[in-house]
């Protein structure tokens, strides 16, 4: 049974979506092993500290070579423009997968049937790479909502090469962005960066373009600090600039009162500060290991010791009574 895990394992998961979910631990594991590299159970508070730091800072160092690959462009195998949307939009290591997607869609898959009802493009599809089974694609023409009998979307959260054959055969030179996830775009860290927590894969196209010229300002911003290289002069013009632009932000009657972030949390998660607490955590306790019996008063009251018998002088008896409380006959 186990030796045919490769079997059964992904038929069993087949309608479960298993985007991260297998790797969770692992990664919570390896997230422990990364930092007893650097930190012991005998450190004191400064080399802790001290420790940590050294950790954070090499997490960040990978974390920046992470995002200078990721910014550069990859090879293409296909000259499809979905491929380029997809290199655009995901890092180096997911596009890769992708692509192997898109390649396989370029390959020997047999269109059996296609039909259209509804505004739904149905397609039967032999796939010679999965032993010529048929597969059949559902795409919406106006949602552009795709569904494919093989699953692989639901199981691991990316299209599929029957998706990509349908899409393709539709006309459609991009990926629906309904079907990215935001964990696996280059520019997942930018929904963190705002009060606008929605995926960057669910903005409209208006919040989109706002991103952008945030973005355009901030560099324009350092490159102002950049050009200034230190000197006094040029820092004071771009001191007094930004307060002529920041008293004429707050004296435009086309800007209302921006509302308190926590305001904005809250209506985000739909709920509101309170102000009175009722909800306080549970009293600290220890479960670990077993209890002791609960120990009565009488034994309490002998000292948890155990009584002896002893002889009694009235009726030469070992009992726990002694001759001034015998009630034996003399």
């Amino acid at each position: 049974m186990y030796s045919l895990r490769s079997y059964w394992v992904p038929a069993f998961f087949n309608d479960e979506p298993m985007v991260g979910l297998i790797r969770t631990t692992s990664r919570s594991e390896s997230s422990n092993f990364y930092f007893n590299h650097f930190v012991h159970k005998g450190d004191t508070l400064s080399e802790f500290y001290l420790c940590f730091h050294s950790a954070i800072e090499k997490q960040r160092n990978n974390k920046g070579l992470l995002n200078h690959k990721d910014d550069l462009m990859p090879i293409p195998k296909n000259k499809k423009k979905i491929e380029k949307d997809a290199a655009e939009i995901y890092t180096k290591t997911m596009f890769y997968k992708i692509q192997e997607q898109i390649t396989a869609s370029c390959g020997d898959i047999v269109m059996e049937d296609m039909s259209v009802v509804d505004g739904v493009k149905s397609l039967k599809l032999k796939d010679p790479f999965l032993k010529n089974k048929i597969f059949e694609v559902n795409f919406n023409l106006s949602t552009h909502d795709i569904d494919c009998s093989c699953n692989l979307y639901t199981r691991v959260g990316y299209l599929c090469s029957h998706s990509f054959l349908c899409l393709s055969l539709s006309g459609i030179s991009f990926i629906p962005r309904q079907y990215v996830n935001n964990r696996w775009l280059k520019r997942a860290e930018e929904r963190f960066s705002t009060l606008v927590l929605s995926d960057v894969a669910e903005l409209n196209p208006e919040e989109d373009a706002k991103r952008k010229k945030t973005r355009d300002c901030w560099f324009e911003f350092q490159g102002c600090i950049s050009d200034a290289s230190g000197d006094i002069e040029h820092i004071d013009f771009i001191h007094k600039s930004l307060n002529v632009v920041r008293k004429h932000i707050k004296n435009s009657s086309n800007l209302g009162d921006s509302a308190p972030k926590h305001n904005s949390i809250g209506d985000f998660i739909g709920l509101q500060v309170v102000d009175e607490v009722t909800i306080l955590p549970p009293n600290q306790s220890n479960n670990k290991g077993c209890r002791k019996r609960i120990i009565g008063a009488a034994e309490k009251s002998l000292g948890g010791k155990k009584r002896h018998k002893r002889k009694c002088r009235k009726c030469n008896e070992f009992a726990f009574h002694d001759s001034r409380n015998c009630t034996g006959d003399s």
